[in-house]
């Protein structure tokens, strides 16, 4: 057996400790478990710029390597919010689009989706439903519902009022069909609690009376949840959440006070007669 001496224990704690400081911890294993290894991608210094990357990994050439185009995709961040110009802006937004709706590599494709997401320009929030819109991607339905799913996940961060009229029409669409297989009805249920979550950034009163719909009409207790929540962050008051009483006429909100007054009387033991 081996032994190691004090300074070789402090050593490998060093080393240990140094690794789990590394940003992105996970990417620096893949790396380092890869055939092809690149010691610049695994300390991350002096790693290439990521435009570099991503010309020299066009999906048109014969040996272009996608994971490598994906990590570069994931770096580019919005230039007017980072000290570059409009030129740099549309140029990224090209790139971007392009992967995001082109791109032969899912991978690709998602890492394209998130950087937008991260965009305040208006134009990703066109690119990002653009996305959501394509009748026919062409690669397995798990790829397919995430590719999907993370664009509405982009909406929803970004917040633009342009895609209101698009999240009101998910959050009120139906529920996914009793006979449809795992992965549509986890694909539809996604469709669903993702906008009506982002539903919850909204003041408009469109959003409100799209909540309010799914608050009426929606049986799924995991819908309903997140569209009470919704509702309360978008308006900013407190509403009831049973069934039976979204099918009342007239639904208002309740008093501001109840909550208090009901753990007032929870602590007490005081109940008005």
């Amino acid at each position: 057996m081996v032994k190691f001496k004090t300074a070789h224990w402090r050593c490998l704690f060093g080393i240990a400790c140094l690794l789990v400081g590394l940003p992105g911890c996970a990417n620096f294993w893949d790396e380092l478990l890869s055939s092809e290894r690149d010691a610049r991608y695994i300390f991350g210094i002096n790693k290439p710029d990521p435009l570099v990357v991503i010309r020299d990994n066009d999906p048109s050439k014969p040996n272009a390597d996608g994971m490598r185009r994906a990590q570069a995709l994931c770096q580019l961040r919005e230039p007017l919010k980072n000290g570059g110009n409009a030129q740099d802006q549309e140029a990224y937004l090209n790139i971007l689009g392009a992967a995001a709706t082109t791109d032969r590599e899912p991978l690709c494709r998602l890492a394209a989706i998130r950087a937008l997401g991260k965009f305040q320009d208006q134009r990703a929030a066109r690119l990002l439903e653009e996305v959501f819109n394509q009748q026919k991607l062409p690669f397995t339905a798990e790829y397919n519902g995430m590719i999907r799913r993370e664009s509405l996940v982009g909406l929803e961060q970004m917040h633009d009022p342009g895609s209101l009229p698009l999240l009101i029409r998910l959050a009120r669409q139906p529920g996914p069909p009793k006979k449809a297989d795992r992965v549509d009805s986890a694909q539809t249920q996604d469709e669903k609690i993702i906008p009506i979550r982002a539903l919850g950034k909204y003041r408009e009163a469109e959003a409100v009376d799209a909540l309010a719909f799914v608050m009426k009409t929606e049986k799924d207790i995991a819908l309903r949840h997140r569209a009470h929540q919704s509702l309360e962050e978008s308006t900013g008051k407190r509403w009831p959440d049973s069934f039976e009483e979204w099918q009342k006429a007239d639904v208002r909100p309740l008093p501001k006070d109840s909550t208090t007054t009901e753990v007032i009387q929870l602590m007490t033991g005081w109940w008005p007669k």
